[in-house]
């Protein structure tokens, strides 16, 4: 009898163990803190893309919380209270901070592409006044990925779109350049080629001397190697 009696609290220490270790562990996993916040935000975005409950709420950077909920504002709050925003979050501090003063902006931000993203405040002015109990703090636009792509999209398509009204132009400019490279080329041989004699004997300037045969334009222009400069045989 004592010995069912002492398996029988075995197993019931075992249970209970269990059961303790199951229940930390869901709140670890859930990231739920049993502490009262220090204190509730609430935070007013355009956009919550990418931003999960129990995301990490950051002030400058330095964690200071997690997300307790986010909801879409009904008509009646965008009309009356955030007309340029959609959605509510609330926002529990758990971390101790500086005194939250108006002028603090709110952004969905992450460290890398891959990364989660997170509520970061960014503090206002500190000769701003304290932040009234129960006001909403607003959050900037950020864009995200999807939007850049998007605008990089546009962007193309407008680039294509202009480029197919302006072909001709386009094509007139390009014959343009070459052109102009064209002539530069031959420019700089003969340059070459003056840099050179002057170089040499410098009194030529006043007093002439051996002029050195240059090559033609088309010998120049024909050739994709460097056309050396002639020197005059004095």
């Amino acid at each position: 009898m004592k010995k069912v009696r002492s398996d029988f609290l075995i197993a019931a220490a075992v249970i209970l163990c269990s059961l303790v270790l199951l229940g930390a562990l869901s709140l670890a996993i859930s990231g739920t803190d049993l502490n009262r916040p220090k204190a509730v935000l609430t935070i007013d975005l355009p956009s919550a893309v990418g931003l999960d409950r129990q995301a990490q709420v950051r002030y400058a950077g330095t964690i200071a919380g997690r997300i307790r909920s986010i909801r879409p504002l009904t008509d009646e709050e965008r009309l009356k209270e955030s007309p340029g925003c959609l959605i509510r979050v609330v926002a529990e501090i758990r971390h101790p901070l500086p005194t939250i003063r108006s002028g603090t902006v709110a952004a969905v931000i992450s460290d890398t592409v891959l990364a989660e993203k997170y509520l970061n405040l960014e503090p206002g002015p500190i000769v701003n006044p304290p932040l009234p109990p129960g006001a909403v703090i607003y959050a900037k636009h950020s864009a995200n990925l999807d939007e850049v792509l998007t605008s990089g999209k546009s962007l193309l398509d407008g680039v294509n779109t202009l480029l197919t009204k302006n072909e001709t132009a386009v094509t007139q400019a390009v014959l343009d350049i070459k052109n102009v490279l064209e002539n530069f080329k031959v420019v700089a041989t003969y340059a070459k080629t003056f840099m050179g004699t002057v170089a040499r004997k410098p009194w030529r300037l006043l007093w002439g001397g051996p002029v050195p045969r240059l090559p033609s334009e088309e010998s120049i222009l024909q050739t994709d190697k460097v056309v050396p400069a002639p020197v005059p045989n004095d």
